[in-house]
């Protein structure tokens, strides 16, 4: 008998017994399909994390007082200590080098400190913005101006940005408060247009001053693919500059504190191994008032929660899917009972053991297929609706991943159960079949 005859000769039988084939086919699917999709989010989360350690958000580490850290709601810290210092916790300059000199250096220590400007070289009015009804568009409003970062050479060996022409600001320009200023690409042709932009000044009047104050230009570079945006100007309008050098600063490095000190990590470094190294440094400068904080860590324990209970419905799921397969035995072990004289005739008149053996395996397996199809089914319905409540991206994607765990298990779940079923059933002794009634 042909393998497609088999098929259809299982086939067959179970539509005979259609309301217990209908029950095993929906067992199968049901937990063959929360199965699939609790084990597709746990290989997806495994890739993501994979890619989140090569970007440059998750390679951060961010350091804060103590009762900054405290009044985060909802975040997971690794605090320094269990009690806070009253106050609120800055660190100098000074305190920053000495932090970067004590770490390798795959580790860059740095600060940030954003302020927007107004700078003559840019239109009041781009070109084709008009003015609205109910008052200026926003285009209009800020379209002579830029935001600048303040900051310190180990920021740009962190980003690893690509220099067109010119240098970076050192420390030295840092510590003096040297009115200096990097820009990308874009940013100096539009200010300066085919101009070299090198040497030119880059006048700037802030929010709330009537004062202007020159920068200097001295580096072009491409902005990175993961550059910052500020407000509505965009990674294009970003200059940078010492951070020393802000116009609501005193100008000296010496007197300059922040609240927040950030640590980069380049590609390949261990994160939670830095974490300690970060914590045991930083601990040894400032005592027990500061919190180190790693996005990555943190958003690792966020999903902790959700791998809980998607752990919990699989293991209910796996329950089901026992009793399933426990039913298919059942079903399979009554149906060699009530086809005993059946298969006795059929052997008499030639079908050998293995044919035999052969044809109750196809029954069991076309069940389990047929479950695991719809199992498939159901995974990708429970995906969409688990993304659409809980806004996660580890179910999007892994369709083929799918499809492949869920024809195995259903293969596999089927097989396992009905070799013992048809290995009764391929032992019929014939003669002794045919005298039952």
């Amino acid at each position: 008998m042909a393998l497609w005859d088999q098929l259809m000769w299982s086939l067959r039988h179970s539509r005979k017994q259609l309301l217990e084939s209908l029950l095993i086919v929906v067992a199968i699917a049901l937990g063959g399909g929360v199965i699939i999709t609790v084990l597709s989010m746990f290989l997806s989360i495994g890739e993501q994390y994979r890619g989140f350690e090569q970007a440059e958000h998750f390679r951060l580490l961010e350091l804060v007082g103590k009762n900054e850290a405290l009044r985060r709601e909802g975040a997971p810290l690794t605090l320094l200590d269990f009690a806070a210092e009253s106050g609120r916790w800055e660190a100098t300059l000074e305190e920053i080098e000495e932090l970067q000199e004590h770490l390798p250096p795959n580790m860059h220590v740095y600060v940030e400190a954003y302020w927007s400007a107004a700078t003559p070289l840019l239109p009041e009015v781009e070109q084709g913005e008009e003015e609205s009804s109910g008052g200026a568009a926003l285009g209009w409003r800020y379209a002579n101006h830029l935001s600048v970062m303040g900051t310190i050479p180990e920021y740009f060996a962190f980003r690893q940005m690509p220099l067109q022409t010119g240098s970076f600001f050192v420390s030295e320009d840092v510590k003096q408060g040297n009115r200096v200023m990097v820009l990308s690409d874009a940013l100096a042709k539009e200010l300066f247009g085919e101009s070299d932009p090198l040497g030119q000044a880059v006048p700037l009047a802030v929010f709330g001053t009537e004062e202007t104050w020159d920068y200097t230009v001295i580096g072009v570079f491409d902005p990175p693919q993961g550059g910052e945006s500020f407000a509505v100007f965009g990674r294009d309008r970003t200059a940078y500059a010492p951070v020393t050098a802000s116009p609501y600063g005193s100008g000296r490095g010496d007197e300059s504190s922040f609240s927040n000190v950030s640590i980069g990590l380049d590609v390949g470094v261990d994160i939670s191994a830095a974490l300690e190294q970060v914590e045991s440094e930083a601990q040894l400068i400032w005592g027990d008032q500061i919190a180190l904080r790693s996005s990555l860590l943190e958003f690792q324990e966020s999903q902790k929660q959700m791998q809980r209970y998607a752990l919990l419905i699989g293991v209910f799921a796996s329950v089901g899917l026992i009793i399933a397969v426990i039913n298919i035995l059942n079903l399979m072990l009554a149906r060699v009972l009530k086809r005993t004289k059946s298969i006795g005739l059929s052997m008499a008149l030639g079908s050998s053991r293995f044919l035999v053996f052969r044809q109750f395996v196809m029954e069991a397996v076309s069940l389990g297929l047929i479950g695991s199809i719809l199992g498939i089914l159901l995974s990708f319905a429970l995906a969409k609706a688990l993304q659409q409540v809980l806004g996660t991206v580890f179910l999007t994607g892994m369709g083929g991943t799918r499809v492949f765990l869920g024809i195995a298990l259903g293969f596999a779940v089927s097989l396992v159960f009905a070799v013992y079923p048809a290995y009764l059933g391929s032992r019929t002794n014939p003669v002794d079949a045919l005298r039952t009634d």
